[in-house]
């Protein structure tokens, strides 16, 4: 019963050291943009595009 409990927590700490270890933050202080990466540029809206056609 030992083996399987610890096989759990070993994977499930392995888990979590994959997840916090990896990740898309840079820690340059030179990569600051002006528009955050989620907005929305001009030209999008939530509309689709054929509904906009002919107005």
């Amino acid at each position: 019963m030992r083996r399987p409990l610890q096989l759990l927590l070993m994977a499930i700490l392995l888990g979590w050291i994959c997840g916090m270890t990896s990740g898309c933050k840079s820690t340059d202080a030179e990569n600051v943009s002006t528009r955050p990466w989620n907005s929305t540029e001009g030209w999008q809206s939530g509309f689709p595009s054929t509904l906009n056609e002919g107005r």
